[in-house]
């Protein structure tokens, strides 16, 4: 890289710099920082990888190229390629195809690409790398200003993953009320009640068989829901969380569609475990009680609010009377959100299916 080129990469420092400051999810930083990269450097393409465990393994988390270049998914590595190219002080740019390092991650293999390790301290993080037919040689300070810009990379990425451990707490804790709330009252109960029907003496076998099989029914209705309270964000935030809760009650024969933004606005652990709660609450009547036989959740974000709206095609019900009348579950829901600051409005009318809107402040 020449002498010329430089200012470009220091600007690119300082407009990622600014960046982290913002609230903004670890895509919506990365498309950024990918694109500030590959203008400073004139790339064809530039993806950020991050380890999703302690493995030689890459998995992409970003992208940014021009037609018809792609990134792959996943990078494996051998033991040395890894402390070449991910453990590595310094950038690493290859003037070939580089199979001797590791499997080209690009299609069509790029000429010449960069590799930037990312990292804070001695930690490190994942890699940018970028593809061009050609790269210029890089000088020193051009070498200090792309760890620099690793560095506030991978301090991106740690910061992204303690917003994650935070949700994962607060989830968690959530969870274990809940699963306290359950096992000390209805999971005792129903156990309880499956044994002492073991002892009940009745002329009428059929209808113990009947009443036997109902609470069994319900017992493992209650150890199923215990086993699904909890969801974890991934590093991309909210949009993710949202997505496993979704392909979870796919898999339970749901038919559930996410529409809205790719991309989320951070929100606190707090608001997270709220959203992905009435999420679960409202798919769960959907699969229960609707009789639907498609959900619509759109999700995105609006005028300074994140509106989450899950819509069933269901027969619907008249939105008449209290938790008395069977909507106990939709009361909980209003709590939950009303103690975040949130709004929730359920539309229900017989014929038409429902409506359950959450709008929260983004």
């Amino acid at each position: 890289m020449t002498s010329e080129t430089s200012p470009d990469v220091h600007g690119a420092v300082g407009r990622t710099a600014r960046a982290l400051v913002s609230a903004v999810t670890l895509p919506e930083l990365a498309q950024g920082a990918l694109e500030e990269v590959r203008d400073a450097l004139g790339l064809a393409i530039v993806a950020l990888y991050v380890p999703p465990g302690d493995g030689p393994v890459l998995e992409r988390v970003a992208v940014t190229a021009s037609a018809p270049v792609s990134a792959r998914d996943r990078l494996v590595f051998d033991d040395e390629a890894w402390q070449l190219a991910v453990q590595g002080d310094a950038p690493l740019v290859l003037h070939d195809r580089g199979e001797w390092l590791m499997e080209h991650p690009f299609s069509p293999p790029a000429d010449a690409w960069l590799v930037l390790p990312l990292g804070t301290g001695t930690r490190r993080l994942g890699v940018v790398i970028g593809g061009a037919e050609s790269l210029p040689a890089v000088d020193s300070g051009a070498a200090a200003a792309l760890r620099l810009l690793g560095d506030l990379l991978g301090a991106g990425i740690a910061a992204a993953q303690l917003r994650q451990e935070l949700q994962r707490t607060a989830l968690e804790r959530e969870r274990m009320r809940l699963a306290a709330e359950v096992h000390d009252g209805l999971a005792q109960d129903l156990a309880l009640a499956v044994r002492e029907l073991a002892l009940l003496e009745s002329s009428d076998a059929a209808s113990r068989e009947r009443l036997r099989a109902a609470v069994t029914s319900a017992h493992q209705t209650v150890r199923s829901r215990l086993k699904g309270m909890i969801v974890t964000p991934g590093l991309g935030g909210l949009r993710p969380a949202l997505e496993e809760l979704c392909t979870r009650f796919s898999h339970r024969g749901v038919r559930v569609e996410l529409r809205g933004d790719d991309r989320l606005p951070e929100v606190a652990p707090d608001v997270a475990v709220v959203v992905l709660r009435v999420l679960s609450e409202a798919l769960t009547n959907v699969e229960r009680h609707a009789g639907a036989a498609n959900a619509v959740i759109d999700a995105r974000a609006a005028d300074g609010r994140l509106e989450l709206v899950v819509s069933d095609d269901g027969p619907g019900f008249a939105a008449v009377g209290g938790p008395s009348e069977g909507h106990f579950g939709l009361l909980l829901m209003r709590e939950r959100a009303h103690a975040v600051g949130a709004e929730l409005v359920v539309d229900s009318t017989p014929g038409r299916g429902t409506r359950v809107a959450l709008s929260l402040p983004a």
